[in-house]
This record gives C-alpha cells, structure tokens and sequence, in this order.
C-alpha cells in the first residue's frame, strides 16, 4: 500500500512542476536595446503598477527605465503556440494599443505592436517612439 501511495505522491508532483513549468505569461522581462520593460502574470491578472493603486490588479504593465509612465495591460487572451495578445492603455487612458506576445523557442520573447496607438514615452521632453517588434529578455537570463 505505501509504494503505491509513494508513487501516486510522486506522479502528482511531478505533474504539479511541469504545469509552473508551463507559465510562461507569468514573467519579468525587459529590452537594454530600448530600455524598456514588461511585468505579467497574465494567469492571475493580480500585478498592481506601484504608484498606481488606483488602477487596482491588472494583467500586467510594460514600462521605459528612462520615465514614469507605464502603459498598464489592460487584457490578455493566452492563444495557442506560445502566443498572447495584450491590450494595453497609457497612463491618461487616451491611447490604446492591441499587440501580440510571443515566446520563442530560445526563450527569448517578441513584442509585436498589432494596431491601435503608437507605444511611446516621454524621454527628456521629446516623445521616445519604439518600434511595433521588440525582442525581450526574461529578467532571470
């Protein structure tokens, strides 16, 4: 009886790791290349964007390392091959964009701007427009 248990323990342990394994919308990562960053958890949808409370939990927030603003990920819909698209809306809630997020097979991820408002921010006085493909880096590699 105690070697089944043991193995039937194990099974659903080993089964448990493959399924966090297996979040890969529930990230850290960021751009050096355009200083640029990206929080999710688009299981949960529980990430607040610190100074912004208000807001209250959403998916997830993309920011600039070179200002404050952040445009918060407003939705989220995890499509099939490694693929989610995101909604995201700047700060005043006058832009909104559709982009996808890809994760690739060397574990790297690409932004993909789909439709909707220009991803900017505002860098000493000038707006920093980036480009609709952005290749990002989990913040553990």
């Amino acid at each position: 009886m105690s070697k089944a248990f043991t193995i039937s323990l194990l099974c659903m342990i080993s089964i448990m790791s493959y399924a966090q394994e297996q979040r890969i919308f529930q990230c850290n990562l960021y751009s050096n290349e355009h200083k640029v960053y990206l929080v999710l958890n688009l299981y949960e949808k529980n990430i607040t964007i610190p100074g912004q409370e208000i807001f209250g939990e959403v998916d997830g927030y993309l920011g600039s390392k070179q200002c404050t603003q952040v445009w918060a990920v407003t939705s989220s819909t995890i499509q099939k091959n490694n693929v989610a698209e995101i909604t995201l809306i700047n700060n005043y809630g006058s832009e909104d964009l559709i982009a996808t997020l890809t994760r690739n097979s060397d574990g790297t991820y690409t932004y993909q701007h789909k439709e909707g408002s220009t991803l900017k921010f505002p860098v000493n006085g000038k707006w920093q427009k980036l480009p609709k493909k952005i290749f990002l880096l989990k913040k553990d590699q």
